[in-house]
């Protein structure tokens, strides 16, 4: 017999990824036992059958005491325990270790085990298969990454359907706490009366008065108490804005467009390994942001919703749904080792040139939305600028769905260098171009800065013939004014003409601080 303990004080999310791996260790033919902290509703447990509700116990020693009654007042004879919970750690598995043959360890949050097996689902790129190295013993397997993220069967190799029927789907979990989002949603209702609105409200949701007062309202406002499971409502909402947790790999499976945000500690993740599993607009403290900016960034997104669409398509991490089923197999067998999940390689679609053997360039596309933003926002980069402040994330996307530059990467061995654009604009029939680059790594030197400005210059002398360059340059960023120099610029200071638009298309560029060049 397989026992689960699983922690439903910590979280639904918990829960329900232990649900869907007994089912799974049913199918196998496995008897399992779940213990849990609180009552859970019949729709969420029937399908499992055997459950017991422990009492609370204030300590971790308490609380294994109170597993190993059990086990001994039903006479049940566990070969294996399956431990989630974040309040429990090798304190509890030492004392279980004593009682039971075999303890396998859910966990995301990288800790200390003495479990024979710990399963964690997170993606960290390249440090995924690092996460344990410090603490794993000898005799310990690890099965690390998405290919082991435990959900429904309903999200086996979703086929994708028609999200053109205009649907916005929010979600906070199990639980969570609706008040900073109702002023959201109310914009929504009132500026894009053309969607429907889907609130998921998990059991343990509060602040849920207000948002039954706006249905009454509005008939595109629906309320879905306790489903369980958000297959469906994934795979046909237009966009998502909830919480990140367990939906990160709901979200992928699907292939959703999402807006997320964090309300809990293991509901942290690296940009870059997000952007692995195609989820690019993640704002830890989103809710923490005016209304009225977050729902600018929401019509931005629906209005540039078929650009999010291709940008889900190719990832570098796949969620295909098995992962319960391939843990529940693992489980049952005789595992021989630990496993990892691997990503593909870079599967940006864009035409590459070779600029030398090494360095090539490409254009940017909307998968490095965020890599563009980081590198902006480099301490290296920011005091160059004529705003130096860092550029805000929510801003930047919806700048990025607005803008009209020509942005280009420069990359040694599929790595970004440095990023250059370039826009265009006429002024009084006259063409003008205005550009810039920043390194996105700190092996920029001179050569790769001359490299690509003679790119720029061949490029733009190509695409936009009798373009006159117009640029700012910090006075003491002598690297760039020498740079330029060599590439033809020259002072328009003695130009009031070529001043005044210079002035107009660089308006936080003092004359004091910058020195205004141009070329052609």
């Amino acid at each position: 017999m397989i026992a689960i303990r699983v922690d439903t004080l910590c979280g639904l999310g918990h829960f329900m990824r232990c649900k869907w791996l007994a089912l799974e260790l049913q199918c196998l033919g496995e008897e399992v036992v779940f213990l849990v902290d609180t009552q859970l509703s019949h729709h969420l447990t029937k399908e499992l059958g055997n459950i017991h509700l422990l009492p609370y116990a204030k300590t971790q020693i308490e609380d294994a005491a109170n597993c190993v009654q059990l086990f001994n007042e039903q006479q049940l004879i566990i070969d294996k325990l399956i431990i989630d919970s974040y309040r429990f750690d090798i304190e509890w598995e030492s004392k279980m270790a004593k009682h039971v043959p075999s303890i396998i360890a859910v966990d995301d949050l990288e800790r200390e085990h003495l479990a024979e097996l710990v399963i964690d689902s997170k993606w960290n790129a390249e440090k995924t298969s690092s996460r344990y190295q410090s603490t794993a013993l000898e005799s310990q397997h690890f099965l690390l990454g998405p290919d082991f993220s435990m959900l429904s069967r309903a999200y086996r190799n979703c086929v994708q359907t028609d999200r053109s029927n205009k649907e916005l789907m929010f979600s906070l979990g199990g639980g969570g706490d609706w008040k900073e989002l109702t002023e959201i949603i109310r914009l929504i209702l009132e500026t894009a009366p053309e969607y429907k609105v889907n609130l998921i409200i998990g059991p343990n949701a509060t602040s849920v008065t207000k948002l039954h007062e706006l249905a009454l309202g509005h008939s595109q406002l629906n309320l879905i108490e306790a489903p369980s499971c958000l297959a469906n409502y994934y795979k046909s909402c237009t966009l998502f804005v909830g919480a990140l947790g367990t939906s990160l790999y709901e979200l992928a499976a699907t292939k959703t467009p999402a807006l997320t945000f964090s309300i809990a500690k293991n509901q942290e993740n690296q940009q870059a390994a997000l952007d692995d599993l195609g989820h690019y607009f993640h704002i830890a403290n989103l809710i923490d942001y005016p209304p009225e900016q977050v729902l600018k960034l929401i019509l931005a997104m629906l209005q540039n919703i078929e650009r999010i669409h291709l940008m889900r398509e190719n990832v570098a991490v796949k969620i295909d749904g098995e992962g319960a089923s391939r843990v529940a197999k693992l489980i049952t067998s005789e595992l021989a080792s630990s496993q990892i999940t691997q990503a593909n390689s870079n599967l940006i679609e864009s035409q590459y040139q070779h600029l030398t053997d090494t360095i090539t360039l490409r254009r940017v596309v909307d998968q490095d939305i965020n890599r563009y933003l980081a590198a902006r926002n480099l301490p290296n980069n920011a005091w160059r600028m004529t705003i130096t402040k860092d550029i805000d994330q929510l801003d930047h996307y919806c700048w990025w769905f607005a803008n009209r530059r020509d942005s280009y990467v420069m990359e040694v061995k599929g790595k970004p260098l440095l990023y250059v654009w370039h826009q265009l604009y006429e002024i009084e029939q006259q063409n003008y171009l205005i550009g810039g680059w920043f390194a996105a790594s700190d092996d920029v030197n001179f050569a790769h800065a001359q490299l690509v400005l003679d790119w720029q210059l061949k490029e733009t002398e190509q695409t936009y013939p009798g373009a006159m360059w117009v640029a700012v340059i910090n006075k003491e960023n002598k690297f760039v004014n020498l740079l330029n120099q060599r590439a033809g610029f020259k002072s328009i200071a003695g130009d009031a003409k070529k001043m005044a638009v210079t002035q107009h298309l660089f308006p936080n560029a003092s004359i004091d601080d910058f020195n205004f060049v141009g070329k052609g």
